[in-house]
């Protein structure tokens, strides 16, 4: 978990941080260009991170990729810590980013196969929970050093003790059961089963470790067949059934990128100052507090309205924030000629100003239980055996989508206007609800290894809702019985 929250504090910091660097890298201030450079290294690491993480998660461990995740993040932050230019900054951020992918493609694959059944879409959202509480801290943190020289330095070291910490935790923590059966280790596996479901008779543990079983000896029998990566990546996209659950699980986080919500988690100082707000830290303050409350929410709800119901609500709440949104920046912007100027000769109007704060709140009220927090929960979707390398793939894709919106964001802003840009992240938002309508299927209640079938001849909607079904009927009939 702390690894979310390492990732989250070190990828919403550098808001706060490029408004207190000033002149400190290269002795001078850093241009537009510049910015979108520091802050799309990240994302580059991160995209490196996640094809390596997952895939040497089935090859070494889930626990053990995670310790070289904590100790890419302290190597990073001591690398950022002491950049006196911008070229050792980027260099820090593109290792710190590799950590962050790694966290952002194992952490979800741990918690979901240590996770019980039932519980198992709350436990991931608990780690969409320390991502959005990261956020909000790293918001409040940037507030509180904002006028303080070198505070930005602060701001990246203090991930450093969370890093090693849980670097030194992992030690504690157990395998994954499906990696300990993968490395042939029965033993542990079963002690570890017992410990996510103690109140399971005998029976009931011999059928899990024998479904599990099951699936490991197909991902052995994959990895010998296809020993290196590339072979893996190719059956993943030559194989239909794998290749649709990832597309399934990529696309939707490449829409959760492309929605426009790090446009305000990078650049929200920015974007808020340039509006007029005196404090715009305070503000992205208030953006992260509803994202976490938010967030909170819907780990308790998402197993009980369930996951597919939650993206049909929340994403078109999404669409129509964003498109007005758009509209207020266009009205606001007319004196300005359709650009977002930091010195505007007179302030914007405070009517449209107000009206756009409303619509950025309201958009993250359906992209947090939505996009911002069951995304993460659709790398359970793919099946065992490629669940390393379909999730490293699929994660790959949303740390591509962040950076391109990273890196292109203050240039959409100066070419294209506040408008248009919003108008883009709406478009692209209905792009992500028609996906998610007719090809995310419902996972709540199913085993992991019921999910794996899902996508066998098809992309499983209504099979989705027969399993459940059927599930349910049997559950009734034990009931009944008992």
């Amino acid at each position: 978990m702390f690894s979310s929250l390492v990732s989250s504090w070190d990828t919403a910091v550098i808001g706060g941080a490029l408004g207190n660097i000033k002149t400190d890298l290269n002795g001078r201030v850093l241009n537009s260009v510049e910015q979108e450079w520091a802050t799309a290294a990240l994302s580059c690491g991160a995209i490196i991170g996640t094809l390596i993480g997952g895939s040497y998660s089935d090859k070494i461990g889930r626990k053990a990729v995670l310790i070289i995740g904590d100790v890419c993040f302290a190597i990073g932050a001591i690398l950022i810590c002491a950049s006196y230019s911008l070229e050792q900054f980027i260099v820090g951020r593109i290792v710190m980013g590799a950590g962050t992918g790694i966290a952002a493609v194992v952490c979800a694959v741990y918690i979901g196969e240590v996770a019980p059944s039932k519980l198992r879409g709350r436990l991931v959202g608990v780690q969409s929970v320390m991502i959005t509480g990261g956020q909000l801290i790293a918001y409040a943190v940037s507030a509180g050093l904002d006028n303080v020289n070198g505070g930005w330095r602060i701001l990246f070291a203090l991930s450093l003790p969370f890093a090693i910490g849980q670097g030194i935790a992992m030690h504690w923590l157990p395998e994954s059961p499906r990696y300990a059966l993968i490395a042939g280790r029965r033993d542990e596996a079963e002690r570890v089963l017992r410990k996510i479901y103690p109140l399971a008779t005998e029976e009931e543990l011999a059928l899990k470790l024998k479904a599990i079983q099951v699936m490991a000896d197909v991902s052995q029998s994959l990895k010998l067949k296809h020993p290196s990566l590339w072979d893996r990546i190719r059956i993943v996209f030559t194989t239909p059934t794998y290749f649709r659950c990832v597309l399934c699980a990529s696309i939707i986080f490449l829409g959760q990128q492309m929605s426009g919500w790090n446009s305000l988690l990078y650049y929200s100082s920015t974007l808020f100052g340039a509006a007029g707000f005196n404090n715009p830290s305070a503000v992205g303050i208030l953006v992260a507090g509803v994202n976490a409350l938010m967030t909170t929410l819907s780990m308790f709800t998402m197993d009980r309205i369930g996951r597919r119901r939650i993206f049909l609500i929340g994403v078109p709440t999404m669409i129509i924030a964003l498109a007005l949104a758009a509209v207020a920046f266009h009205f606001m912007t007319i004196p300005t000629g359709g650009v977002l100027l930091e010195n505007p000769p007179m302030p914007y109007d405070k009517k449209w100003v107000g009206f756009m704060l409303g619509m950025v709140v309201i958009f993250i009220v359906g992209f947090a239980p939505s996009l911002g927090t069951l995304s993460y929960t659709t790398i359970e979707l793919i099946p065992l055996e490629v669940r390393g390398i379909g999730s490293s793939i699929a994660v790959a894709c949303q740390w591509a989508g962040n950076l391109i919106i990273s890196s292109t964001f203050l240039s959409m802003m100066n070419k294209i206007g506040p408008a248009g840009t919003y108008g883009f992240f709406a478009g692209f938002g209905l792009l992500t609800f028609l996906w998610i309508y007719f090809t995310y299927p419902e996972p709540s209640g199913l085993t992991l290894e019921q999910l794996g079938l899902l996508f066998t001849d098809g992309f499983g909607v209504r099979k989705a809702e027969q399993m459940r079904a059927a599930q349910k009927h049997r559950d009734l009939e034990g009931v009944t019985k008992e």
